[in-house]
Formats: structure tokens, sequence, C-alpha cells
């Protein structure tokens, strides 16, 4: 399927091998009766370009049609603004125009001034909007709003009254966690369209993490801009993908973008320095999954799961430094720091509490409190009960608050499900008077458990 948002890397032309790649995005919107207007926009830096701190460029711009005719032949020269504390020596680039309805490819040529060998070319194909196009590509930006002489804010893009702070590539700080949205809608003529506009973050595996409403739509019926702001308070640093869903009705209209979330968290890569002495740092991807996936099960606020999931390798493992106080494991594997008993327990997880479907040990109920209460102080087990009840374990905690747990395996096959506790971030299933033999009734009252009717029920 044709991608609204063209991103695509450079292919190189002598490139140095100090160079980085070119990315070049496009944005197309329609421009009756069947033009395509496209803006374009690339970043440029020294580190890219391959000359230390001089940062001089000539840029050459081309696009060409399905048969190789050139259409738009431009070339400027360009040069970075100064590099402060805060920020690289960079520029970013912005080019315009308009084709009919065809396929094209549009060049970008960058050349370092004294430097002929360290050019880089990046070239991106692209179709023009079809005369039936019910909307533009979407864009995400810094910022989005009224075009103002008394305003100090640099537009990327311009339109009609609107500006749009839009750069290279879409990046919401932590600090200010908020993006702008803009996209164009085409009502056909006789039309009027009604419907809701929302927005759906994803992670780049698909995972919806978020949805969130942007606008409703009245009997609109000439072409009109969709702009605001999406309020990001509380997602993790990481990559993600904005979806913007307008439902007409009989039709749905669906405009992706990634970007990018930057903090504190994700500021820098993991290093040995950094990684609670080398021990994060010296585990592999692989290794860091089959290790710490488990640790959802010991957090036990939602934002934080939430917050750990989103996280890339190098994210986790800043994070984990910090949860575990910058400790590392204890040689042979016997010492009392707060990573070494966590690490202990995903053995024993793993080896006694898997499901039988190959479920991990910390996915199912018994292995999710072990790793949070470790072994119970006192503990009856029963794989085959008298008078064919279900296999059942109770687990009792006698350090405070002295919480319980009740474990029945109703499906008979060794998946045992939590029915009863007295711990309030592990509910009990509403129905676990009915749900428990009198064999378990028998063996809580020799344990001194005594439920109380109703209790820790949502």
């Amino acid at each position: 399927m044709f991608r609204w948002i063209l991103t695509l890397l450079a292919s190189l032309a002598g490139m140095t091998p100090e160079a980085q790649e070119l990315h070049v995005t496009l944005y197309r919107s329609f421009h009756p009766p069947n033009a395509t207007v496209v803006h374009g926009l690339f970043r440029v830096d020294s580190e890219m370009l391959g000359t230390g701190s001089g940062c001089e460029y000539r840029v050459r711009l081309w696009v060409e049609d399905s048969a190789g005719t050139r259409l738009v032949n431009n070339e400027w020269d360009g040069r970075c603004p100064p590099a402060t504390a805060d920020a690289p020596a960079a520029a970013l680039e912005t080019f315009e125009f308009a084709v009919l309805p065809a396929r094209y490819t549009v060049s970008v040529s960058v050349e370092p001034k004294g430097k002929p060998d360290g050019r880089i070319l990046a070239k991106v194909p692209f179709e023009s909007l079809p005369q039936t196009t019910l909307a533009s590509d979407l864009i995400l930006a810094r910022r989005a709003g009224w075009v103002d002489s008394a305003s100090d804010v640099q537009w990327t893009i311009r339109k009609g009254k609107l500006g749009i702070a839009a750069s290279s590539e879409a990046v919401a700080l932590e600090a200010n966690p908020s993006i702008a949205y803009y996209l164009e809608l085409y009502p056909r003529e006789g039309k009027p369209v009604s419907g809701t506009l929302i927005g759906v973050i994803r992670r780049p595996d698909g995972l919806q993490i978020a949805q969130l409403p942007l606008q409703r739509l009245q009997a609109v019926s000439e072409s009109r801009p969709l702009a605001g702001n999406v309020s990001l308070a509380g997602l993790a640093p990481g990559d993600y993908v904005l979806e913007t869903r307008l439902d007409l009705g009989d039709t749905m209209l669906v405009r992706t973008h990634t970007f990018r979330m930057e903090g504190r968290i994700l500021a820098s890569p993991e290093t040995p320095s950094t990684a609670g002495g080398t021990y994060f740092a010296t585990l592999t991807d692989q290794q860091l999954s089959e290790l710490f996936d488990p640790v959802l099960a010991t957090l036990q606020k939602q934002a934080d799961r939430d917050l750990y999931e989103r996280l890339n390798p190098d994210g986790r493992r800043r994070f984990l430094r910090e949860y575990f106080g910058g400790v590392s494991p204890t040689p042979g594997g016997q010492g009392s720091n707060p990573l070494d008993l966590y690490l202990r327990r995903v053995q024993v997880v793993n080896r006694e509490y898997a499901g039988r479907s190959g479920e991990p040990g910390w996915r199912t109920d018994r292995g999710k409190v072990y790793l949070i209460r470790g072994e119970p102080q006192n503990k009856a087990a029963r794989p085959l009960p008298p008078g064919g009840a279900s296999p059942y374990e109770i687990w009792v905690y006698n350090v405070a608050p002295g919480y319980y747990y009740v474990f029945v395996d109703e499906s008979r096959i060794g998946s045992y499900r939590l029915i009863l506790t007295s711990d309030p971030g592990q509910p009990s299933l509403p129905d676990w008077e009915r749900r428990l033999s009198n064999e378990v009734f028998e063996d809580m009252f020799r344990m001194g458990v005594r439920p109380a009717r109703g209790q820790n029920v949502p």
C-alpha cells in the first residue's frame, strides 16, 4: 500500500565514511482542479557532511516524471547556524512545488563546500494525489497556529493563515509533552461530511497505547484544515506512530506519521559506566529480555508497567539500573541485594511455575506472586485432593501484612488460577466461595486463614 508519509534514506553517491544519511520527508496536499502541492523537508548538519565544524554546502533539487523528463530543477547554497550548548550546528532546508496527476521522483543532492567527493544523494519516488482524494497527508510538528506578525515563531510550512513548525523528523520532548497535527479535508461537491476525528498512538509493532478524541465535524461542505495539539503527557520516551482516524460513517480515512518522544531516560546509550556497574551493559538484548521481562510482574503501578513495555533496550537498561539501585549481582548468586533476590526468584519461577501451554512462569498467577513475595512461610499443596476435588495450593506469608493466596487448578492440567487472596493488589474472583471445595476451606482453617465473605472483591 502506498505510504502517505514518504521518508526514505539516502542512496549514497561518493559518501564519505564519516557522513550520515540524508532523510527527505514529503507532504502532499490537493489543489483543485487536479494539482498536487508537495512540501519537502530535510536536515543538514556538519556530522552528516563530514566537514568537522564547517557546515557550508550546495543543494541541488530536481523532479522527474516516470518518463525521465525533468520538470523542476533548482539549486541553492546553504549554511548551518552556529552550534549552541543545547543543539549542534544544523540547518532545516525546505522546498515546495506542484505537479499534475502522475508518478514522479524527487532527487536531492547535498554537496559540502570544498568537498565534491562528499556529495549525498537521496531519491524519493511519490505519486500525486487523485482527484477523488478526501484528505491530504498528515503533518506532525512541534506547533501549529495562526500566522501572526507579532509572533516570533518560525513557521516551516504556511497554509493560508495557519503556520506549521515542522521538521524532517517529528520529535516531542518530555519537558513539553505535546505534538501538533495538521491535515486537510476535501469533501466532494454536493456531499457534506460529518464525523469524528480521533488519534490513536501505537508502538512501532502496532500495539495501541492510547486513543484520543481530536475533533468533531458537522456537515462540512468545503475544503478545510484539521489542526490541533495532542497532549502526550505520561508517554514514555521512545518511538511511536500517531494514527488519525476520521470516521465519516460509510468511510474511514486513516493517515499515519511516526514520531519520537525524547526524555531523560533515553538521552544517551547505556554504557558500562552508567549501567549499575557493568552488569546491564554486558547483557545482549535477548538476555535482557529473558531475565528482565519478568520485572513487569513486580511493578505495582500500571503507569510503570506501561513505561517499561514501551522502552527500547537501552531505555530498559537505564530503568533497571535505577530500579535496582545501581547494584550488580553478587558473585555466586547468594548475595542479599535486591538484584540477587530478583534473579534467584526468576530462576525458581521459570523452573517451577511455567504454564502447560508454554506460557513463561512469570506470567502465571503463582509465578507473579512468587516474584513479588518469594517463598511462602506456610504452604499447602494438594495435587490430588480427596473426593475428586480440583488440585489447589494455599500460600501464607506470616510477615506483615500477613497475606495469603489460594490457587486452584480448575482445568486439572496444571494451570493454577488465583481464586482468593487478602492482597489488595491481586483481587479475588467475585464467586470465590463457590469455586473453593470443602477441602480448601478445611486447610485454610488449619493454617489460620479466616476469609471474610465478600472480601477483596472488585
